[in-house]
């Protein structure tokens, strides 16, 4: 319910926050996908939900915000579900497995917390874990600017402009789960974070063009 009536209700309010998305035709339409994501802000789901409206994501949210009842009823009915940071969850695992196997998009942000804005953070391997099980592309993507709409520490948001890039697919293929090693789900993870970085220059390139311009 939560999600339908932000479906709704937000996309007409984006105009105000100069809200660009580049690269979407990137993201598969048929099957199961990971989204994997900077993260600088509590926004950076609701701007990538919006930018992929026509569709429903499903998120990981440390298992703290559950703790409150309203709170964690809310995040629920925004497709938000529990994950125990510093561990392998092997119950969120399993649930994003089953999301994937259903042709679902997951939304994962490997730094596993929020960053300064400025340096991405060592990335966790659990992406890459997830991709090796699944078979699922993951889609590396970078949101510019939702650190200004609602900075840590802030509870009220500001209007600020916001961009969603999304990036060429990180794949491997189907099956290989068996074969593969902690080295491999690394460099999956690292190729992943790799196309995050050659994203985030691609919008600091694009802000350096417009004060210039």
């Amino acid at each position: 319910m939560w999600y339908r009536a932000l479906q709704t209700f937000l996309p007409p309010l984006m105009p105000a926050f100069r809200f660009r998305v580049v690269g979407k035709e990137e993201v598969p339409t048929t099957q199961g996908v990971i989204l994997a994501a900077n993260h600088v802000s509590y926004a950076d789901p609701v701007f990538i939900g919006v930018a992929l409206v026509e569709r429903q994501l499903h998120f990981m949210a440390k298992e703290e915000l559950f703790r409150f009842p309203v709170f964690g009823a809310i995040l629920r009915g925004l497709h938000a579900f529990p994950v125990r940071r510093g561990e392998m969850d092997r119950a969120a695992i399993r649930w994003c497995l089953h999301l994937l196997e259903k042709g679902e998009i997951v939304l994962l942000f490997p730094e596993g917390t929020r960053g300064d804005g400025v340096v991405l953070k060592e990335a966790e391997s659990g992406v890459g874990l997830l991709a090796a099980r699944s078979g699922c592309p993951v889609v590396p993507v970078y949101v510019h600017g939702t650190d200004h709409v609602l900075p840590r520490g802030k509870r009220i948001p500001r209007i600020r402009p916001v961009t969603v890039y999304f990036g060429r697919p990180v794949r491997l293929e189907a099956g290989t789960f068996h074969k593969a090693s902690r080295w491999a789900y690394r460099r999956l993870t690292e190729q992943v974070m790799e196309g995050i970085a050659e994203l985030k220059g691609r919008a600091q390139a694009s802000e350096l063009s417009v004060v210039r311009g």
